[in-house]
């Protein structure tokens, strides 16, 4: 039987563990909400009174709190960033290929998720346009 572009690359890629993006979400935004937390004991560990006591309570729970929403921001945007580019990637070259541009290679799949399984997808999708193409091409040259 033979193998299609593509599988080869698809087989080692389902030997690993997939994670869907849902969990990966879940798990970060559950390390986020630990941060506020774990400041807290670590603030009200020995040897930090004096920290609390040069700026009082209040402060310090005004400064806990600006430096959560501050890691909550940056660890929301390299979540929204890192599932939104791949997608963004796709579309980019499906724009081009509908406008009759076919890309050399396959796209190269780095993620072992639900992107990583659209990126597998697309490039077979792909590979039977350029068979496709290359079998109407051919029967073009053969009817002059």
């Amino acid at each position: 039987m033979e193998q299609s572009p593509g599988e080869g690359k698809q087989s080692l890629f389902r030997k690993g563990v997939i994670i869907p993006i849902f969990y990966q979400v879940l798990v970060s935004m559950i390390f986020v909400a630990m941060i506020p937390v774990i400041l807290l004991l670590v603030v009200s560990m020995g040897g930090t009174e004096s920290f609390i006591g040069t700026i009082g309570t209040s402060a310090t729970v005004l400064i806990l709190t600006i430096g959560t929403i501050l890691v909550v921001f940056m660890w929301s945007y390299f979540v929204a960033h890192h599932v939104t580019q791949p997608i963004v990637e796709l579309s980019s070259i499906a724009t081009r290929i509908s406008r009759g541009y076919v890309p050399e290679g396959e796209i190269e799949v780095r993620s072992n998720d639900e992107i990583g399984e659209l990126v597998i997808a697309f490039n077979k999708m792909v590979n039977t346009y350029r068979i496709l193409d290359t079998l109407a091409k051919e029967e073009a040259e053969t009817e002059q």
